[in-house]
């Protein structure tokens, strides 16, 4: 008798687009883990695990992205999720591409 296991399509995912997510500016230890990566868009862009997983502390934010790196990341998520599913890291990145447009004098 074999045993099918199921593909993990998040797994599958990640190691299909790491290399633009890391284009985009997120660090290579949020997209090899695929609960941490979601837990990221879940929580707006914020990676809470690394401040309890690791030591020293890991932890992460939309706010280290540059302003284009921003905008490049909202338009990843976009494209792959739709507007509505991380509206709170799409309305974070926004800001930062906005905030940075007006630091950078455009």
């Amino acid at each position: 008798m074999s045993f099918r296991r199921k593909r993990d399509e998040s797994a599958d995912f990640l190691k299909k687009h790491g290399p633009e997510l890391r284009a985009c500016g997120v660090p290579d230890f949020i997209t090899r883990d695929r609960m941490r990566f979601f837990s990221f868009l879940e929580h707006g862009g914020f990676d809470e695990s690394g401040w309890y997983e690791t030591k020293p502390s890991t932890a992460w934010s939309i706010a280290f992205l540059t302003s284009d790196k921003a905008g490049r990341l909202a338009e990843f998520i976009v494209r792959h999720f739709g507007e509505e599913q991380y509206r709170f890291l799409l309305r974070g990145l926004r800001q930062r591409v906005l905030s940075g447009s007006v630091s950078d004098g455009k």
